[in-house]
């Protein structure tokens, strides 16, 4: 009883005890509860569900879709266009989203309706995704859970490491390509969402071999002709779990048969918030990444781990 009697205390200071937690522009927020979490962002509801607070969440963006169970919850839109009514509408307490989310005249809205928000950083590097699991733990009262999945990732970056360092050979050429029309080739390069886990995994972009630093930035549409001159060794695209997928569409964008990676059936498909989202899982994926790099041939589908059967 007295165990029981200690563990209600805390799950209660940890819902109702105010905190301060600085966020991603430097502001001090106040949080007073985090027992009904509004979450805008994929890679922050996947940190909340590890964190065991899933069950805090009383809405999500739409890119949100882990843990699972968040899918259940009512979708506020887009985190780049969100709508102040819907947020409200749950009657959060808290909203923790990423840097990038606005518009900012609705972040104002709801901080005057009393809502803390707390603008998590974004940055797509190894130690902003410690500040962001850092960040999202204290805000929940979970910090010392949050430590434990620093800790996490930097054992499976270590395991990362040792595979790098016995690999022998050139780094191979990786094309980053977003699939999403049939006529055009939309390659990704520097700053693109996701590309750096190439970089991570002990690979190279095709694209800025060929083309330059810098030469390509975001998703860009490219001819034919230039993909081939890239000569990708692998092609990586991200697919969507609720979108239909074909390995065999892929092979149809223009110029991709015609690479060396089109022509070996060389392509790796990650689920695109695994990839690109940057949460606590980026270890781990860019462990998978190396594996399907140069571990694997032709067709690799790699899931998130917390979708996989």
């Amino acid at each position: 009883m007295r165990l029981i009697a200690l563990s209600l205390l805390l799950l209660g200071l940890a819902l109702g005890q105010p905190v301060r937690v600085t966020d991603a522009t430097g502001r001090e927020v106040e949080v007073r509860s985090s027992e009904r979490i509004v979450s805008v962002g994929g890679s922050i509801s996947e940190i909340l569900g590890r964190l065991g607070v899933a069950d805090r969440i009383v809405a999500r963006d739409t890119g949100s879709y882990i843990p699972p169970q968040v899918v259940r919850k009512p979708d506020v839109g887009l985190f780049f266009r969100l709508n102040a009514e819907a947020i409200l509408a749950q009657r959060p307490t808290l909203v923790l989203a990423v840097s990038e989310a606005g518009p900012p005249p609705v972040l104002e809205q709801l901080r005057r309706a009393g809502v803390s928000v707390v603008l998590v950083p974004d940055e797509p590097t190894v130690e902003g995704v410690k500040r962001k699991i850092r960040t999202v733990a204290a805000a929940v009262g979970q910090v010392a859970r949050g430590e434990d999945l620093v800790r996490a990732l930097e054992r499976d970056l270590l395991a990362l490491r040792s595979k790098i360092l016995v690999r022998r050979g050139p780094e191979a050429r990786v094309l980053y390509l977003y699939p999403r029309d049939p006529r055009n080739t939309f390659v990704c390069g520097e700053e693109a969402s996701g590309a750096g886990l190439i970089a991570l995994a002990g690979a190279q972009s095709a694209v800025k071999r060929v083309q330059g630093p810098g030469a390509v930035r975001g998703c860009v549409s490219l001819t034919a002709e230039a993909v081939v001159a890239a000569r990708p060794e692998v092609i990586l695209v991200p697919f969507f779990p609720d979108q239909p997928f074909s390995f065999e569409a892929v092979l149809r964008l223009p110029g991709v048969a015609e690479t060396p990676a089109g022509k070996a059936g060389r392509i790796v498909a990650m689920d695109v918030t695994y990839l690109s989202g940057y949460g606590y899982t980026v270890g781990k994926a860019a462990l998978d990444l190396h594996g399907a790099i140069y571990e694997k041939s032709g067709q690799v589908l790699i899931p998130h781990p917390d979708l996989r059967r």
